[in-house]
């Protein structure tokens, strides 16, 4: 008994905490999604870049871009059916180009915006870099960051785990639990000893169980 309670305490609380992380990891991608730095076409911005590594070139399709300030462009909001074409730029402060890689494989959408990788762009150094945009398109606007996509969010693929491991938990308690109640089922009938003579046969009997009667003619 008490093994079956702790089967279905594990399950329950790995599932209520699974769903914790979830809800965690959801909200720190759209913060992440958030801080993203948006540069519209014809303007150019700087980056300040905590860490070296991988960072994706993004064409949002839904959002809002700020006035930058010294950029022909305006405080606004956009809803695209469509990516529009560009062409990035990403340079040091101190001037030299950092390559591109055309890299289409990650996208993300959250109340802050909604984007699609162009390029992703190695980065060797934390520090500070400018990306330039240009597009055909006056509503184009790009952003650079980490990958944004939820499905690689390090919280939510814990909680996916947490989530099955529960699942796997509860199933077992059910299990187990149906298994219980029939063997108490089988234990309830009451047995009756016919003799009381030692040399005498012992006859032994049970009342039938309700579903082993036959239907009434």
């Amino acid at each position: 008994m008490k093994g079956r309670a702790a089967l279905w305490l594990a399950g329950i609380a790995l599932m209520v905490g699974g769903f914790a992380v979830a809800i965690r990891g959801v909200e720190q991608n759209n913060q992440l999604i958030e801080k993203l730095v948006r540069t519209p076409t014809g303007c150019s911005s700087t980056v300040d870049v905590a860490s070296a590594g991988t960072y994706y070139v993004y064409v949002e399709t839904k959002g809002r871009v700020e006035d930058l300030g010294g950029c022909d462009n305006d405080d606004r909001v956009y809803d695209l059916d469509d990516a529009p074409s560009v062409d990035v730029n990403v340079r040091r402060v101190s001037g030299s180009d950092i390559e591109l890689t055309p890299d289409d494989s990650v996208r993300y959408s959250g109340p802050a915006g909604v984007g699609e990788s162009v390029a992703r762009v190695d980065l060797p150094d934390a520090g500070r870099y400018i990306i330039e945009v240009r597009s055909s398109d006056a509503s184009a606007v790009v952003t650079l960051g980490r990958d944004a996509a939820i499905e690689n969010n390090p919280l939510l693929r814990a909680a996916v785990v947490v989530v099955l491991t529960s699942i796997l938990l509860l199933t077992i308690a059910i299990i187990v639990t149906i298994r219980g109640r029939r063997r108490a089922r089988t234990l309830s009938g009451t047995v009756v000893v016919y003799g009381t003579n030692e040399s005498e046969p012992m006859v032994t009997w049970a009342p039938p169980r309700p579903e082993d009667r036959a239907p009434p003619t």
